[in-house]
């Protein structure tokens, strides 16, 4: 079962569209150097690193990685706090355009505990995650992503390596 919210008018999906088009872009921006855009993006960043120090060999692996349905693994209070976080580490001032960074979360929070979804004539609610037809919700996994991203990165022989999602 896979849950799609299309009240396109009500309050979590306007929720949806007011954080994502104030968020994504400093998510995007961040995350933009281990971001494949694209097909010629990954062909592009796999050139370039191939021609340092001569990275690239016969015996290179490439490994990919998905995790099926992750925007309803996390709990509500992990993803807030991992934004939180996210947040304040990556703003240069507490505040964007006037909303301070405890009020985007207390926004963030309105849209993750207010989702619901009827099936087979009852009306249910998330308890993780969001709906995946919601773009905010792609913009939080993606901040939820990065700080495993950061911790394989940090590690010694994988920080030198090519990474991108």
């Amino acid at each position: 079962m896979k849950p799609v919210i299309v009240a396109q008018h009500s309050i979590t999906s306007r929720l949806d569209q007011f954080l994502d088009r104030f968020l994504r872009p400093i998510v995007e921006g961040k995350l933009q150097s281990t971001t494949f855009a694209n097909g010629a993006d990954f062909i592009r960043k796999i050139n370039q690193y191939s021609k340092e120090e001569r990275r690239l060999r016969p015996t290179t692996i490439f490994t990919t990685i998905e995790i099926s349905n992750f925007h309803t693994m996390v709990s509500h209070e992990s993803m807030l706090i991992t934004l939180g976080g996210f947040l304040t580490d990556y703003l240069a001032a507490p505040v964007i355009e006037n909303i301070s960074i405890a009020r985007i979360v207390k926004l963030t929070s309105l849209f993750l505990n207010n989702n619901r979804f009827y099936y087979d004539n009852k009306i249910y609610s998330f308890t993780k995650g969001a709906p995946s037809s919601l773009l905010f919700t792609e913009t939080l996994s993606n901040i939820y992503v990065f700080q495993w991203q950061k911790l394989l990165l940090n590690e010694p022989l994988i920080g030198r390596e090519l990474f991108g999602r």
